[in-house]
Order: C-alpha cells, then sequence, then structure tokens
C-alpha cells in the first residue's frame, strides 16, 4: 500500500476491493465506535464526538451516509455535517471504480488557484482499510443545499417546477456557466494524476479507450447492433483536434446543490472525471436534459431553455465555440447505453427481472443513440418500465408513456 500525505490529507493508491458482495450495514453505534478516533485525528479535535449518523442509500460507485461531529477545532467549538461515502464492493456499472479518484480531483480543484468559484466539498480524508466500516471510505464536509431530482422528473413536480420560467431559466444558465468555469481551469501542473499513459498517447486516445475497455466488459460478448454500431463510428471519427480540459465526467442537474434562490451551491459526484475536451461533459449535460424530457415522454419546463440557447450560454462563458458537438453527442449517449446495459444486468442479477428482457436494447436511452446515428429507433415498452420499477424511478416516466 502506498501513503501520500499532502497537507491535512491522507491517500492511497490502489485502494483494494474487499472480496464481499457488499459492505455490512452502518448503525449509529457501529459508526461512533469506529469512525470516532478516525475522524477526531483528522479533525484534530481529540474531544470529538459522533452525534448523528443516517443512511442516504447505495448509488452505483459508494454508499453514502451523512454524520453530524462536534467538537474543538483549531480553538473552536463547533458542530460540522459531514458526508461518508463508503466503496460500494458490489459495484458493477463502472469499469475501475475507485473512490480514491474523486476524492483526489475535488481536493485539487478546491486547492486550484482558480478554483474559487467551484464549490466542491472540502475533502477531510480517504481511508483504504477495510476493517473499519467494511470497505475502503473517504470523508467530506456535507455542503448546503437541494438537489434537483430525477425521480419524481424535475420537469414534472419539485421545486424548479415551482419556479416561475424565468427563474427555471437563470438556473440552467447558471448550471452552464459553472460546468464553462470548471472548464476554464489551468491544468498543467494540478490535475497530472489523471494522465494515463498506458492508455493512449493524447487525454482523449485515453478516454475512448478506456470507454472501449468499459463497453466491451460491459458487453460480455453478446451482440448490442446500436452500440456495435456507436463504438465503431467513435474509433473511426474520433476528432484529432480535442482540447483538453478537467471534465466534470458526470454533468447533470442531479450532481449539484442549489440554494434556495436556485444558484449553484455544490458540485459534486466526481467519480467520472478525466482529462478530454470540453464538449464532452456538455454533451452529458445535454443529453440527460433531453432524456429527462423527451426521452421519458415528459414535456419539458417552459422556463428551461432548448438546445441552441444552451449551447450559447455554455460557449459565452467557456470563451470560445464549441468544436464537433454532433460526435460528442453520440459519445454522451453511448456512454449511457453502457450504464443502462449494466442496470440490466444487475436487476437481472437481482432477480428483479427476466433474463428474456428487451431493456438493455429497447431503451430511450438507445432509442436516442440510434436516431443520432440515423438507425432504426427501436421501440420502447413494457420491458424497460418494468426495468424502470426494479430501479425505483418509474416516477421519471410520464404516465402510460409510449415511444
Amino acid at each position: 500500500m502506498e501513503r501520500l500525505l499532502i497537507g491535512s490529507v491522507h491517500w492511497w493508491r490502489h485502494m483494494p476491493k474487499s472480496e464481499l458482495s457488499s459492505a455490512r450495514p452502518l448503525s449509529l453505534d457501529i459508526a461512533q465506535r469506529a469512525l470516532t478516533p478516525w475522524l477526531a485525528a483528522r479533525l484534530r479535535a481529540p474531544d470529538l464526538r459522533l452525534l448523528a449518523w443516517r443512511s442516504a442509500g447505495a448509488g452505483n460507485s459508494a454508499d453514502t451516509f451523512f454524520a453530524t461531529v462536534a467538537g474543538v477545532s483549531e480553538g473552536t467549538a463547533r458542530e460540522m455535517p459531514l458526508v461518508v461515502r463508503r466503496q460500494n464492493q458490489g459495484s458493477d456499472i463502472f469499469l475501475d471504480s475507485d473512490l480514491a479518484l474523486p476524492t483526489r480531483v475535488m481536493a485539487a480543484v478546491g486547492a486550484h488557484p482558480d478554483g474559487a468559484g467551484i464549490p466542491v466539498p472540502r475533502v477531510i480524508g480517504l481511508e483504504s482499510d477495510a476493517s473499519l466500516i467494511g470497505a475502503p471510505f473517504m470523508v467530506m464536509e456535507h455542503l448546503p443545499g437541494r438537489i434537483l431530482p430525477q425521480s419524481p422528473n424535475y420537469n414534472k413536480e419539485g421545486w424548479l417546477a415551482d419556479m416561475p420560467a424565468a427563474a427555471q431559466a437563470r438556473v440552467w444558465r447558471d448550471c452552464l456557466e459553472m460546468l464553462a468555469r470548471i472548464h476554464r481551469l489551468p491544468v498543467a501542473g494540478h490535475f497530472d494524476f489523471l494522465d494515463q499513459p498506458q492508455r493512449g498517447r493524447t487525454p482523449f486516445d485515453q478516454y475512448l479507450n478506456w470507454i472501449e475497455e468499459w463497453y466491451q466488459w460491459a458487453r460480455a460478448g453478446r451482440p448490442h447492433r446500436i452500440t456495435d454500431i456507436a463504438i465503431e463510428y467513435l474509433k473511426t471519427n474520433r476528432p484529432r483536434d480535442a482540447q483538453v480540459a478537467l471534465l466534470w465526467g458526470d454533468p447533470q442537474p442531479t450532481n449539484l446543490l442549489f440554494r434556495p434562490d436556485g444558484s449553484v451551491s455544490g458540485v459534486i459526484d466526481w467519480e467520472m472525471a478525466v482529462l478530454g475536451p470540453p464538449e464532452a461533459d456538455l454533451a452529458w449535460w445535454l443529453f440527460f436534459d433531453d432524456l429527462f424530457s423527451r426521452g421519458m415522454g415528459v414535456p419539458r419546463l417552459a422556463g428551461l431553455p432548448e438546445r441552441a440557447l444552451c449551447i450559447r450560454w455554455y460557449e459565452a462563458a467557456l470563451g470560445r465555440p464549441v468544436q464537433n458537438l454532433a460526435y460528442y453527442d453520440v459519445l454522451a449517449a453511448f456512454r449511457m447505453a453502457i450504464v443502462g446495459m449494466r442496470s440490466a444486468d444487475r436487476q437481472i442479477q437481482r432477480g428483479r427481472i427476466p433474463a428474456t428482457t428487451t431493456a438493455r436494447e429497447n431503451a430511450p436511452i438507445v432509442r436516442l443513440l440510434a436516431g443520432l446515428l440515423g438507425e432504426p429507433l427501436p421501440e420502447v415498452g413494457a420491458d424497460f418500465a418494468n426495468l424502470m420499477a426494479a430501479l425505483g424511478m418509474e416516477a421519471s416516466l410520464a404516465k402510460n408513456a409510449s415511444h
């Protein structure tokens, strides 16, 4: 195990994976015994107490817990809300999922001389010893703010839907300007740890080669007509002049925190961060924007800008026109099709949907991808609705939607 010490933050490379398919449940009592000494050392608060603890559920790569601690730190008595993310050892969505990556990226953004306008959580520490709470974990501050949920679909109900149309537009513009702010960060000397020369010569070569590895792992030798066409398109048409920026990797409304007025208070979920062209992130945002309206059969909120205006706002904030966006649209849809493929396989393995399901290919994601490629559109029917029900996301769909 290799340990790096950067300031007061501890890093470990190559975090080990437990042989357990999932880590043990964590009660307040277990967390108090296991985490209090660890947190006290890192927060330099010898009298620290863990006052509250609750689970926020399991995500694709990590289980999330909210904690409240109290103690005297740096001469001041205070309470501090924290977020604990524990490696999900049963994660089978992403290839090479590792909490060390988002932890290190958030710390690097927070320490960047030009990063003041990007509100990332302050990292408390990262731990590779799985014996403490059942798996490697990281701890960060809990930023204030509310999320924009996918279920129920934010285009159907919730705080954004309750806003006037002009306020909805302002929320979207703030999000796109935040994305451009991330992409304007100088990368040289700040994010060198994201370089993966074993996967290619340029950052985009590395990124696309990793995506192909991920796809072939998820495909598992089974033919998938639309996605097979897509990966060949992406390899054949890859841009040769792609600019390099820090990519957030998963820019979508649900990975932001918002103040009561709708302004951005936090940028979270950096598990897919990578070096690459800014257009890849923009296309991912636009893909999700489309997916949770047209893709789900749900009317778009009146105040949300159409695609062309989103692009203009982003370009104004970035300071240049976007390039090759049609290519990155295909890349975004392809990436999400892989996520959908693995999500369906996971539910099959858990016995929640039958192995004969057509939801791997007959899904809104694949339908959008087929449209971008000029291929016949697959029909989306009951199998996909059953998958969404198994995922607990049926509220994202239009009632009795047909595609």
